[in-house]
């Protein structure tokens, strides 16, 4: 007996939530043989084909169905859901206009738009996707994961505050929202927050304990802490829950005190990965510091001659002695301290929340810190992204450390009257303003207080896109004008930093 079109729709209904997929198109397709404007069955089969994949096959059989009938709400939401997957968002937009016009209940809308964020972030369209999500929240202000993807997009941007602010209203919505927890925690850690990322993190793993990348964020702050122990302990965790989770491996050879340490780390990252090209590429610079610059030769020779790390390691390796090499920051100043002269104070250009400063005051016990503690005086441009004017601020909060002198204001303003007055020379300064144009004025002004066995420590001298034009940059220019040379006595590919001592000066 021939089924009506009512018959025919019930049973592809039912043979599609029994994933009787062939059975069901066979059933849809009968219908719009007869009738091929039935709203319906052209939105069903459109279902059908986006649950395989092909969503280019539904976006006709949608707008169909919404022609035929454009009061049904799921058929505007299937719709939309189809564009936004084949990236005709510029399409989605305005058929999400025309949704709204036509009654379409707004959370359901949002939900939509949410997506559609989803997709213009994922194709790096940030400022589009920070406003389909600030409509999604408009849309539905309960709305936790829209505020935790907008808080992503902020963090992308560089509007730290803002993501924090977002992250922080996500959670209260969603108390165990464990991924937001973990969000909010890396925005703490680069606004420099340190002891609330680990917070924060810590809260993401109880609610969430299989989280391995809470667990290796977590590392990361804990090594920024000083607390390689136990960073250690969380990369190891992280890595027994995702046995394949590069990052992990890549964060624990930046951790370990000899060449030979890093290498088991880096091998276990390549095999976890074998394009990551970090870990190649410090892979060529072990086996050269062990003998071996077979790898760095071929690197040279190949399309990642002028990738930043390639250029860092040229320049190492050009220099008249390999200089020593460290991988983590706190092993780095330890191995500086051994060579410095400690009955002498250190000075350090740019604070920001003091790690550094703390670190060094136990052993100098005398230090000058040189800061606005309001971010950086203007826009650092990195090569790979643009650090905005402000970023690292310390919120004017100014440090409170016993033995510790802390001069508040821009380099140009605070230097020239501080050095106008005599003061010890130092055992050690470290360079930690980044811009080039900050630290060609703290080179300037602290000649005074250098002499040949003063050790200069830069923060970021290499590794960074563009780091011939910072803080290597002032160094060379410093040591021209001044008609004296450096010796590079010590370095970390890891943590970029540099230290030399100063010949002729």
């Amino acid at each position: 007996m021939e089924l009506t079109i009512e018959q025919a729709l019930q049973q592809g209904v039912a043979a599609h939530k029994d994933g009787k997929l062939q059975d069901a198109e066979r059933l849809y397709r009968a219908i719009l043989h007869s009738q091929p404007t039935h709203p319906d069955a052209n939105h069903n089969l459109g279902v059908l084909a986006v649950s395989v994949k092909k969503a280019d096959m539904a976006l006709p059989l949608f707008k169909t169905a919404l022609e035929a009938n454009p009061k049904i709400e799921q058929f505007w939401l299937s719709y939309i859901d189809a564009l936004i997957k084949e990236k005709q968002n510029e399409v989605a937009k305005q058929v999400l206009e025309q949704a709204k016009k036509q009654g379409v209940a707004g959370k359901k809308l949002a939900q939509a738009h949410n997506n559609l964020g989803n997709t213009l972030k994922e194709l790096g369209r940030l400022d589009e996707a920070e406003a389909s999500y600030t409509i999604a929240i408009a849309l539905k202000p309960d709305f936790a994961e829209a505020h935790n993807n907008l808080g992503n997009t902020l963090k992308e941007l560089g509007r730290l505050d803002e993501a924090e602010a977002s992250y922080t209203k996500a959670i209260a919505l969603k108390p165990d929202f464990a991924e937001a927890y973990n969000n909010l925690g890396i925005t703490l850690k680069e606004l420099g927050r340190l002891d609330e990322a680990e917070a924060s993190y810590t809260k993401a793993i109880a609610l969430k304990p299989d989280f391995a990348e809470a667990h290796s964020n977590l590392g990361i702050t804990l090594k920024e802490l000083g607390r390689l122990d136990e960073a250690e302990a969380s990369y190891t965790q992280a890595i027994a829950l995702k046995p394949d989770y590069a990052v992990a491996f890549w964060n624990l050879h930046g951790i370990q005190k000899t060449i030979q340490g890093a290498e088991h780390w880096i091998d276990k990252c390549l095999i976890a990965d074998t394009n990551h090209v970090k870990a190649r590429l410090t892979k060529a610079a072990l086996r050269f510091y062990q003998g071996d610059s077979n790898s760095f030769d071929g690197l040279m020779q190949s399309e990642f001659k002028q990738h930043p790390y390639m250029r860092s390691l040229s320049w190492a390796f050009s220099l008249p002695n390999l200089p020593e090499l460290h991988f983590d920051k706190w092993y780095f100043f330890d191995a500086i301290v051994k060579k410095s002269i400690i009955s002498k104070p250190f000075y350090e250009f740019g604070v920001w929340r003091a790690s550094s400063f703390k670190y060094l005051i136990k052993v100098f016990k005398k230090g000058y810190g040189f800061d606005t503690f309001t971010g950086l005086p203007e826009d650092w441009d990195v090569g790979s992204h643009v650090e905005k004017k402000g970023t690292y601020t310390s919120d004017e909060n100014v440090p409170n450390i016993k033995g510790g002198e802390f001069i508040v204001g821009k380099f140009e303003d605070t230097l020239p009257v501080f050095f106008s007055e005599s003061h010890p020379i130092a055992s050690v300064i470290n360079f930690d303003a980044d811009l080039y144009s900050s630290t060609i004025c703290a080179l300037n002004f602290s000649k005074s207080v250098m002499d040949k066995d003063t050790i200069l420590i830069f923060d970021e001298l290499i590794i960074n896109k563009s780091w011939e034009q910072d803080e290597f940059k002032a160094l060379n220019e410093f040591c021209s004008i001044n008609h004296c040379s450096y010796e590079v006595i010590a370095i970390s590919f890891f943590t970029k930093q540099v230290a030399v001592k100063l010949i002729g000066i």
